[in-house]
């Protein structure tokens, strides 16, 4: 039997251009140079799965969510019969198709998590203003409820979970995961070229004379960029020609549209939307501070990439963002939607440029500590474990 065939689930691989599933295809590289066999089922347009060396295959997004996911269900246990460890990338669908191959197939499985969609939704539907760790003991909706027992029952049932940082550690113990079940594996950016050919000038592109900020990040409440708009009116006190530049797209979109207008600030707030790795990292070329103001954060690939572009960074004192940076060494930490805070910390890192080249010396020399080979081999170091287990 060969007991190097994965299966990995997830719900986002093709188009998207965000940490996870960039992450996802250089490591199925290494484990294919390792000797692995690797097969992704995704979601997605069946056109674009042959852009890959391995299989992928892609439920369709245009049927409806229960036939989506009874599809998504039964493709998942056809090719989990050819699999040694299901290597499940989210919940819900992914994790439930897992979870039903492992106990019909007997087959291992193996769950990376990385956040609490339940408690999003619920902070998203104005269900919840507790913090995640709380929302974890809590009660509300039957809705709510059901999302936080299914995750807790996938968690339960996979032989090992990974995770990203030890606060997605400490998260997964409160939900009720033994502490012996979980692997904590840095997240990495050493496998990302910063090197390409855009050939373009964004400054001039932009009109901007000025200093810019930049934050990238998914536009819900919880990533605080409202309070980031909300600064604006202070810093263009002071600063005069000084710019926001918001990468990423998101249900808040709108509204911080609108909030900008309205405090009149629109001038000087540009929302680029998603763009590709390549744009992101001509953006952060041209920021003289990258800000992340979020009240959540497992490990954010965003500050490992300004770390390593070398953009000096101020973020919250919240979740893994105090395993990333080291306050006053490698970023400044302050807190979340704390604007007497948040303004002081821009205008010290804009008025002192010698400060911010140090923070981003350290920072870069800090890069170590996420190291892209051992991403890999600790990764393969919990397969091989499972398959000697297994045997």
């Amino acid at each position: 039997m060969n007991k190097k065939r994965i299966l990995i689930l997830t719900g986002v691989f093709l188009r998207e251009v965000g940490g996870p599933p960039t992450l996802l295809k250089e490591l199925n590289k290494d484990l294919i140079k390792n000797g692995y066999k690797i097969t992704v089922l995704t979601f997605g347009n069946k056109k674009e799965i042959k852009n890959y060396s391995y299989p992928v295959f892609a439920v369709s997004e245009k049927w409806p969510s229960f036939l989506k996911s009874f599809f998504y269900l039964i493709k998942g246990l056809i090719l989990g019969f050819k699999a040694d460890i299901i290597y499940n990338q989210d919940l819900y669908t992914p994790g439930f198709t897992g979870l039903i191959i492992k106990k019909i197939l007997k087959k291992k499985l193996v769950t990376r998590f990385v956040g609490d969609s339940a408690w999003e939704i619920a902070l998203n539907r104005k269900e919840t203003i507790d913090d995640i760790m709380d929302f974890q003991i809590n009660k509300y909706s039957r809705f709510i409820e059901r999302r936080k027992k299914a995750r807790k029952v996938i968690l339960e049932n996979s032989d090992k979970v990974i995770v990203v940082s030890n606060f997605l550690k400490d998260l997964a113990v409160k939900i009720g995961i033994s502490e012996e079940k979980i692997k904590v594996i840095y997240n990495s950016v050493d496998f990302l070229s910063f090197e390409n050919d855009l050939k373009i000038d964004l400054r001039k592109e932009l009109k901007i004379n000025g200093k810019v900020i930049l934050t990238n990040a998914r536009l819900t409440p919880w990533k605080g960029v409202d309070m980031l708009i909300k600064i604006m009116s202070e810093l263009i006190r002071k600063h005069n020609n000084i710019k926001l530049i918001i990468i990423s797209e998101g249900p808040e979109r709108e509204n911080l549209e609108k909030l900008a207008v309205d405090l009149d600030v629109e001038e000087n707030v540009f929302f680029a939307g998603r763009v590709s790795r390549d744009l992101v990292v001509e953006y952060l070329k041209i920021a003289d501070v990258f800000v992340l103001n979020t009240n959540y954060e497992g490990m954010s690939f965003s500050l490992l990439e300004a770390m390593k572009i070398g953009t000096p960074i101020i973020t919250t004192k919240v979740g893994g963002n105090i395993e990333t940076v080291k306050d006053k060494e490698t970023g400044l930490l302050v807190d979340y939607n704390n604007k007497e805070q948040w303004i002081e910390a821009i205008n010290f890192i804009i008025n002192n440029p010698d400060f911010g080249k140090k923070l981003v010396q350290q920072a870069k020399n800090d890069l170590k500590r996420f190291n892209w080979n051992n991403l890999v081999k600790e990764t393969i170091n919990v397969f091989e474990n499972l398959c000697i287990k297994k045997n």
